[in-house]
């Protein structure tokens, strides 16, 4: 029987690469976007190594939940989820091909996340915002680039994997607006619309400027300026590098204070500035108004706090 033979409920070849492969192929069929592939693959590789630490070939229901207790001990909410995801994906893949008769996963929950009003990330204070903005050098062509990915977070709402995923070509203009056309985090293609503030226009289109003198290696509008990769797509690591690099230098050291926050006080901001809840809403690219909703009711909490009408 060859590693790629429809085997039978005696499953023990079945955590092969060309099984994996043929899975992560199938999910890329179905228009999972290539970072969560990626994701999948990473999360997946820690179930094989789990596996044999364990000394497993045939995994049972008992075992995926042990390994799901084992990765609640270790990793955050978010990871496990994101793993079992994985893993429950794998093996209804396995059944859907034949290869195994039933799913072991197919009774496993997620593990719940804290029931938290209140979000981990700091929003970075106005003050912050500018001494962060104030740190790039214009001078050098780092700093253009790393001040148009900040102003894209602070002003647009960005998050890092939609800033990394934007190509030259998502920039545009409607009206007389310029506008990026953005890949939102779990989508497979660029369906909605960020408008860049008219003021910071000028710090994208300075950074248009220099990145047409690197050539076109990549589609990228984010790319390296490191010897070893230059002109490649900058990665979601090294932007949160970039932005965080900044933080420092700022002196915005707080622990959650993080590339996130960008993000978070774009959204605060509109609020304060007396945004409706649909311009905050669409500003956040927020599928659910009940998420947008979320910040408000946190902003009204502190600023308009029910204990001074006593």
């Amino acid at each position: 029987m060859t590693e790629q033979s429809i085997i039978t409920a005696d499953y023990k070849a079945i955590v092969t690469r060309d099984f994996i492969d043929q899975w992560l192929d199938h999910e890329a069929a179905r228009g999972q976007a290539k970072t969560t592939l990626e994701t999948y693959r990473r999360g997946f590789d820690r179930f094989i190594d789990w596996l044999g630490i364990e000394g497993i070939t045939a995994p049972t229901v008992r075992d995926i939940s042990r390994f799901k207790g084992a990765l609640a001990d270790r990793y955050a909410v978010q990871s496990v989820n994101v793993t079992l995801s994985a893993v429950r994906s794998f093996y209804r893949y396995l059944v859907s091909i034949e290869a195994i008769p039933s799913n072991p996963t197919a009774n496993i929950s997620g593990v719940k996340r804290p029931k938290s009003r209140r979000h981990k990330r700091s929003a970075l204070t106005a003050a912050e915002v500018r001494a962060v903005l104030d740190r790039p050098d214009p001078g050098t062509v780092a700093g253009i680039r790393d001040l148009a990915i900040i102003v894209l977070m602070a002003y647009c709402g960005l998050r890092t994997v939609e800033v990394q995923r934007l190509d030259l070509d998502s920039l545009g203009t409607e009206g007389e607006r310029m506008v990026l056309y953005v890949q939102g985090k779990g989508h497979t293609e660029a369906d909605a619309v960020a408008v860049i503030p008219r003021d910071q226009e000028r710090v994208i289109r300075s950074w248009l400027a220099e990145r047409h003198q690197l050539g076109e290696r990549s589609s990228a509008l984010f790319v390296s300026l490191s010897p070893r990769s230059k002109g490649g797509r900058l990665s979601t690591r090294a932007i949160r590098d970039i932005v965080t690099g900044y933080f420092e230098q700022a002196g915005v050291t707080n622990g959650n204070k993080t590339t996130h926050s960008l993000r978070h006080t774009a959204i605060t901001q509109v609020i304060k500035q007396g945004a409706t809840l649909m311009q905050a809403q669409a500003l956040a690219r927020h599928e659910n108004p009940d998420t947008t909703t979320g910040y408000i009711h946190e902003i009204n909490r502190v600023e308009n706090p029910p204990e001074d009408l006593i």
